[in-house]
C-alpha cells in the first residue's frame, strides 16, 4: 500500500514589488474603507502566473527552461480599477510584447484566466459593496515609478500567506531614471 501523498502547495509567479515602489505606493494609498481589506505590503506582487495545487519541483523546472533570460520587462502602476472582488493597480509596461511573451512563457493560462492582466491587488471584500470602486476611483491618478524585476518568484500560497520558493533570473537591462 502507498503512503498517502501531501497535498500539493497552491503555486504562482510573480513580480514583487521592490522597496522603493513599495514605498511610493504606500505613501500614496489612502485608506482602506470600512468593509474592505487591505493587501498587506509583503502581498504586494504583479501575479505572471497561476498554477493552482501543483509540484513546486515541477513547475520550477519549467519555469527554469521557458523564462529564464527572458527579458526583463519595465514595470510602473498606472490608473486602478475593479474586478471580482478587488480593488487593483493596473500595470503598465512599454514593453508590452516583453511582458505578454513572458507571461506566456509563464503559462499564465494554466490557472484557469484566459487573458493575462498585470495588476497588484491593494484591497478584497467578501459582500457586495460600492466602496472597492470608490477607493479605485481615488486611486485612478495614481502613478508609481518606473522599475524593472530582476526575477521571477515562485510562490506557494497558504490562507494569505505567501512563500518565496525559488527564484528564475531574468535578462537584465538597464535600470530605468526612477533608481528601482
Amino acid at each position: 500500500m502507498r503512503p498517502p501523498q501531501a497535498p500539493r502547495p497552491r503555486l504562482f509567479s510573480a513580480f514583487p514589488l521592490p522597496d522603493p515602489v513599495a514605498d511610493h505606493l504606500a505613501a500614496h494609498l489612502p485608506p482602506t474603507p470600512p468593509g474592505l481589506r487591505a493587501t498587506p505590503r509583503e502581498l504586494w506582487h504583479v501575479t505572471v502566473g497561476y498554477y493552482g495545487a501543483d509540484d513546486p519541483d515541477r513547475r520550477l523546472a519549467r519555469l527554469t527552461d521557458r523564462v529564464r533570460g527572458l527579458p526583463a520587462p519595465r514595470l510602473r502602476m498606472s490608473g486602478s480599477g475593479t474586478f471580482a472582488a478587488v480593488c487593483l493597480l493596473k500595470v503598465a509596461t512599454p514593453d508590452p510584447v516583453d511582458l505578454r511573451r513572458l507571461a506566456e512563457a509563464a503559462d499564465f493560462t494554466e490557472g484557469g484566466h484566459p487573458d493575462y492582466t498585470p495588476h497588484v491587488t491593494v484591497a478584497r471584500w467578501s459582500t457586495p459593496t460600492n466602496r472597492g470602486a470608490e477607493m479605485a476611483a481615488e486611486l485612478r491618478e495614481y502613478q508609481g515609478p518606473e522599475w524593472v524585476p530582476e526575477e521571477l518568484v515562485l510562490y506557494a500560497s497558504d490562507r494569505g500567506s505567501y512563500t518565496p520558493l525559488a527564484r528564475v533570473p531574468l535578462l537584465a537591462r538597464s535600470a530605468p531614471g526612477a533608481g528601482c
